[in-house]
C-alpha cells in the first residue's frame, strides 16, 4: 500500500473515531460516507481469526499461520491508528467545554441525535406492524433505563466491561453512536474523563470489552442487518427516540436562558443534516 493510502486510511479512522465521540453521528455512517463500510464489515466477519487463541493452544501453527495472513492488516491498522488518534485529540476538546458549557454541550447533542433520526430512518422501508412494535420496544427500553437511578453512578470495571460491549456494537452500526449509548448509559462524562486521564484499568477494561463485543456480535448484527435490516432499524430508531431523554434532562436540569437551548440545537441538527446531504449526493 502507497503512503498516500495510509495516510487516507488514517484519517478516514480519524473521521470515526471523532464520531463516535459525539452523539448522533456514528463511525459506521463515517464509514458509509467514506465508502469503507462494506470493506469493514468483511474485515470484521471474514479476516479477523477470531479461534487464532484455540488454534495457538493447540498447538497448530501451520493453520494459525494461514489464518493470519488472511487479516487484512494493510486496511485495519492504519484505520484503527486513525481512530485512536481521532478519539483521543476531539476528547480533550469536548471536555473541556461540556464543563464549562454544560447546558449548550447538551443542548447540542440533542440536535445531533434528533437529526441523526434521518440517518436511520432511511433504511426503514415501512411503517408496518412489525417495525412500529420494534420502534415502540426500543423506545420503552431506551426510555425507561435512561430513567434507572442506579445508572448514574460511575460504574463499576464490571460494568465499564459490558459498557465497551454495547459502544463497539454501536460503532459498527451506522446511525446509531457509541457516544450516544455512554449518554444513554449516563457514563459519558465518566469514559470522557478517563480517556482524557490516561486512566489505564477503565480503558483497558473498556478496550476487553469492546473486543468480545466485535468478536462475539458483528456477525449477528451482520445477519440482522442482512436479513431483518428494516426491524433492526426501526428498534435502534426508537432507542434513539427514548435515549433523547438522557440529554434532555441534562439541560432541563441546568435550566438554561432559552438560546442557550435552540440555537446549539438546531447548530447540532444542522450539522447533521448537512452530513446526511453530503452522503445522499454522493450515494
Amino acid at each position: 500500500m502507497k503512503n498516500e493510502e495510509y495516510i487516507k486510511r488514517i484519517f478516514e479512522g480519524a473521521l470515526m473515531g471523532m464520531a463516535n465521540i459525539i452523539p448522533g453521528v456514528s463511525g459506521g455512517t463515517m464509514a458509509l460516507i467514506t465508502g469503507i463500510y462494506d470493506r469493514l464489515i468483511h474485515s470484521i466477519n471474514t479476516t479477523i481469526p477470531i479461534d487464532a487463541p484455540m488454534t495457538l493452544i493447540k498447538g497448530d501453527f501451520h493453520k494459525l499461520k494461514k489464518k493470519l495472513q488472511k487479516v487484512d492488516y494493510h486496511f485495519l491498522i492504519p484505520l484503527i491508528i486513525g481512530i485512536l488518534i481521532g478519539s483521543l485529540l476531539l476528547a480533550r476538546v469536548i471536555e473541556f467545554i461540556l464543563y464549562s458549557h454544560p447546558a449548550v454541550t447538551y443542548s447540542f447533542f440533542f440536535g445531533l441525535i434528533l437529526a441523526g433520526l434521518g440517518v436511520i430512518n432511511k433504511y426503514i422501508e415501512n411503517l408496518d406492524i412489525g417495525n412500529v412494535f420494534c420502534g415502540f420496544i426500543g423506545f420503552l427500553f431506551a426510555f425507561l433505563i435512561v430513567g434507572l437511578p442506579t445508572l448514574q453512578t460511575d460504574p463499576s470495571l464490571p460494568l465499564v466491561f459490558i459498557i465497551g460491549i454495547f459502544v463497539i456494537i454501536s460503532m459498527i452500526l451506522p446511525g446509531i453512536s457509541g457516544a450516544f449509548i455512554l449518554i444513554f448509559l449516563k457514563q459519558y462524562d465518566y469514559m470522557l474523563h478517563a480517556l482524557n486521564d490516561l486512566d489505564i484499568p477503565v480503558i483497558v477494561t473498556f478496550l476487553a470489552g469492546g473486543t468480545v463485543g466485535l468478536f462475539g456480535f458483528s456477525r449477528l448484527l451482520d445477519f440482522l442487518l442482512e436479513k431483518h435490516k428494516s426491524l433492526m432499524m426501526s428498534f435502534l430508531f426508537g432507542l434513539m427516540v427514548g435515549g433523547l431523554r438522557a440529554p434532555g434532562s441534562e439541560v432541563i436540569a441546568i435550566d438554561p436562558p432559552l438560546y442557550e437551548i435552540i440555537i446549539p440545537a438546531m447548530i447540532g441538527a444542522f450539522l447533521v443534516i448537512l452530513l446526511e446531504y453530503k452522503y445522499v449526493r454522493s450515494d
